[in-house]
């Protein structure tokens, strides 16, 4: 038994499963529970890994526990399991999803079927079907008909290396002087952290790559997050081919056997480098050299539920603690990074392009609808040249809010005090809060009134206004509602990038970096919405939305227009998106935020408190407040602020802003604990450190 490995206890009646945490002697005071046994065959949490669950504990004021969780090996709470000469293991994990396989590549058939043959020897060994249809542009059902005439076989069963075949060198692209000089900046031994501002298009990957290939040479692994899941395919298939094997894929997305194959992989050594969202930054990896966590504006970093983690905080620490280089990277850099670290920056495109030209349309001289005139025409001339689009609406659904004009009565979750939200497909009224769903009401449940219109559009919305402005053309939503089921987002994608005209349209997530040809006409709609927002970010967001969705046009060079349509067209955040100023829109917020201590010039901590009554949520919020404000003299205290209902129970926030995290968060634990202790009311108190949301 030593330090990291996993053991069995016996606690209250209940077997647990447990890590050593040190070998010296007990240091704790109250009653103590024996070892049972050490789980055989289980491998060993680091020690690096234990010191990072710690300080994660004490950072984000967790219970440890919860932190060590994210260091167990995937599904080690659930397969854990006793032999008939009673020995602990953890049962075996299925490693690996069955899926489709194709191999044994003929000659013969056409000459698209020679095409697809000759994808799959360059391969080199069996692989996914899936795979092979994206490299090859083709589907399953050619594959099938492929099979049938013995040009390849299909079978279902789990692939063994997941990786393809490495890129040819001649396709290795060359680098611009920019990216020669990022990447002879960034090759850095030991801990740095640096922050790689490119405009987009500029070729961060392919830095990236450079950075994990020079990492790789000396012997140390990489690490590349990216801010969801649904951003993986796209830059895994780029790191897979160019690397070949030793890469592997960790997400939440994945199965518990996936994950487990992952890891398995990792700890064996056959694999250097992981790829992956937010959970990825627990990935084992030894003798780490490189962190990049690309997109790192994207407040998608942030873990939501406990323990309340930002993957770029704990992969600063993990990289301090390690000897990493970290590397930061975005098009639009929040204004924590902008300020506090060293820029290496990349301001011309790597193809030459110009960035795109921007047309503010003020939706105030417009008729009703999503689509201006401008942005219409500028589509239908689009699709007639057989030319790609990409609209962004912040908003699901069919529109914003039911509402009757007789009365003014709006449709409102009974649990959670927020407009529902009309859908389509089937017409239905929805919560995305809590997930409540009614019927849309043919008449006023209010006045009786056959005037219920639907208000503000949402994606399902814009879906039909698109359907009156370019009649038949190839509209491709992509919002979580449509892409819901496993795959699919890839397959949209492809089918986008697919020859002909299309239009790609839906939340942000169209704007996070999808590299997608031949776009010449890009729509940012209701791009002043996230101003509406109570919150000191809601004009960074705004800017980043703006400038991320206007870089995904004109990337080969194709000319493109920009337009962003706002009821605020003066708003700074808007005026300087629209011109690509990042670095004017940046100094001017570090300023700002200078002026009101937050961020970077301090730490915030929210506290969320939640009850079934009102009375009980405000008398603890405000006692909380007051608690903290004496405790913490060089603090500020802010709220608390009533909250609207959300799942029929009532809530209030305070805010707390401090010089230093690590000062202020174990305090308000220790006042927040001591409040709750004993108590059987059903309140509720979360602690969130950094928040994202205030």
């Amino acid at each position: 038994m030593g330090v990291g490995s996993l053991v069995v206890c016996s606690m209250r009646g209940r077997t647990i499963l447990g890590i050593v945490m040190a070998d010296g002697r007990p240091t704790h005071t109250g009653e103590l529970s024996l070892i049972d046994a050490v789980v055989a065959d289980a491998p060993r949490v680091a020690p690096h890994m234990l010191a990072l669950a710690e300080w994660m504990a004490r950072y984000y004021a967790t219970p440890l526990s919860v932190c060590l969780r994210l260091m167990l090996p995937p599904g080690a709470e659930g397969t854990l399991r006793r032999s008939d000469d009673g020995r602990w293991s953890l049962a075996p994990l299925p490693m690996g999803r069955r899926q489709l396989i194709a191999s044994a590549p003929s000659d013969g058939g056409t000459a698209r079927h020679q095409t697809i043959v000759d994808v799959l020897r360059q391969f080199g060994r069996p692989v996914s079907a899936a795979d092979l249809c994206r490299a090859a542009h083709t589907t399953n059902a050619t594959l099938r008909a492929m099979a049938e005439r013995g040009l390849l076989a299909l079978e279902e069963g789990v692939l063994d290396d997941e990786t393809p075949a490495t890129m040819p060198a001649s396709t290795i692209p060359t680098l611009t002087d920019e990216q020669m000089a990022a990447v002879a900046a960034l090759d850095v031994d030991g801990f740095a952290t640096r922050l790689l501002h490119g405009v987009t298009g500029s070729g961060k990957t392919e830095v990236y790559l450079r950075l994990i290939e020079r990492a790789r040479a000396k012997g140390r692994s990489s690490l590349v997050l990216v801010p969801e899941i649904a951003l993986t395919p796209q830059i895994s298939e780029r790191l897979l081919s160019r690397l070949g094997g030793g890469v592997v894929v960790w997400h939440s997305g994945l199965s518990v056997g996936e994950r487990a194959r992952a890891d398995a992989r990792i700890r064996r050594g056959d694999a250097d480098v992981v790829i992956g969202a937010r959970s990825a930054v627990f990935a084992p990896l030894h003798d780490l050299g490189l962190i990049v966590v690309d997109e790192e504006h994207d407040g998608s970093y942030k873990q939501d539920s406990s323990p309340r983690y930002d993957a770029r905080q704990v992969a600063y620490r993990r990289a301090y603690a390690e000897g990493a280089c970290l590397v930061y990277g975005s098009a639009t850099p929040r204004p924590e990074s902008w300020y506090t670290l060293e820029h290496v920056t990349m301001l011309r495109r790597a193809d030459g392009a110009a960035l795109p030209a921007v047309e503010i349309v003020d939706m105030r001289t417009q008729a009703p609808g999503p689509i201006s005139r401008q942005l219409g025409q500028a589509l239908q001339g689009a699709m007639t040249r057989g030319e790609k689009a990409i609209l962004l609406l912040n908003r699901r659904g069919l529109a914003r809010q039911a509402l009757c004009r007789a009365c003014g009565w709006i449709g409102r979750c009974p649990r959670c005090d927020v407009p529902l939200v009309v859908h389509d497909r089937p017409p239905r009224l929805m919560c995305h809060h809590c997930g409540f769903g009614a019927p849309v009401p043919q008449l006023c449940p209010s006045c009786g009134s056959s005037d219920v219109i639907r208000q503000g559009s949402g994606t399902q919305g814009l879906a039909e206004a698109l359907e009156r402005v370019v009649p038949g053309a190839n509209v491709i939503r992509l919002d979580s509602d449509a892409i819901a089921k496993r795959g699919e987002l890839e397959r949209r994608l492809e089918q986008f990038r697919a020859p002909g005209a299309a239009i790609l349209f839906g939340t942000q997530m169209v704007a996070k970096g999808h590299d997608l040809p031949d776009v010449t006409v890009a729509g940012v709609l209701d791009a002043d919405a996230a101003l509406q927002q109570p919150d000191f970010r809601a004009e960074e967001r705004a800017f980043s939305l703006i400038v991320q969705l206007a870089g995904r046009a004109g990337r080969r060079n194709e000319p493109a227009t920009v337009f962003v349509q706002a009821w605020e067209p003066a708003a700074r955040a808007v005026r300087l998106g629209a011109r690509h100023a990042v670095a004017e829109f940046l100094d001017g917020e570090v300023e700002r935020r200078g002026e009101h201590g937050f961020p970077p010039f301090g730490h915030l901590v929210r506290i969320a408190v939640e009850a079934s009554g009102r009375q009980l949520v405000h008398d603890t919020a405000r006692l909380l407040a007051d608690t903290i404000a004496v405790t913490l003299p060089s603090a500020r205290v802010m709220g608390p602020v009533s909250l609207h209902r959300l799942r029929e129970r009532h809530r209030s926030a305070i805010l707390v802003r401090g010089e230093r995290a690590v000062d202020l968060a174990p305090v308000i634990r220790n006042i927040v604990d001591e409040h709750l202790a004993g108590r059987r009311d059903g309140l509720r108190v979360v602690v969130d450190v950094d928040p994202q949301d205030t």
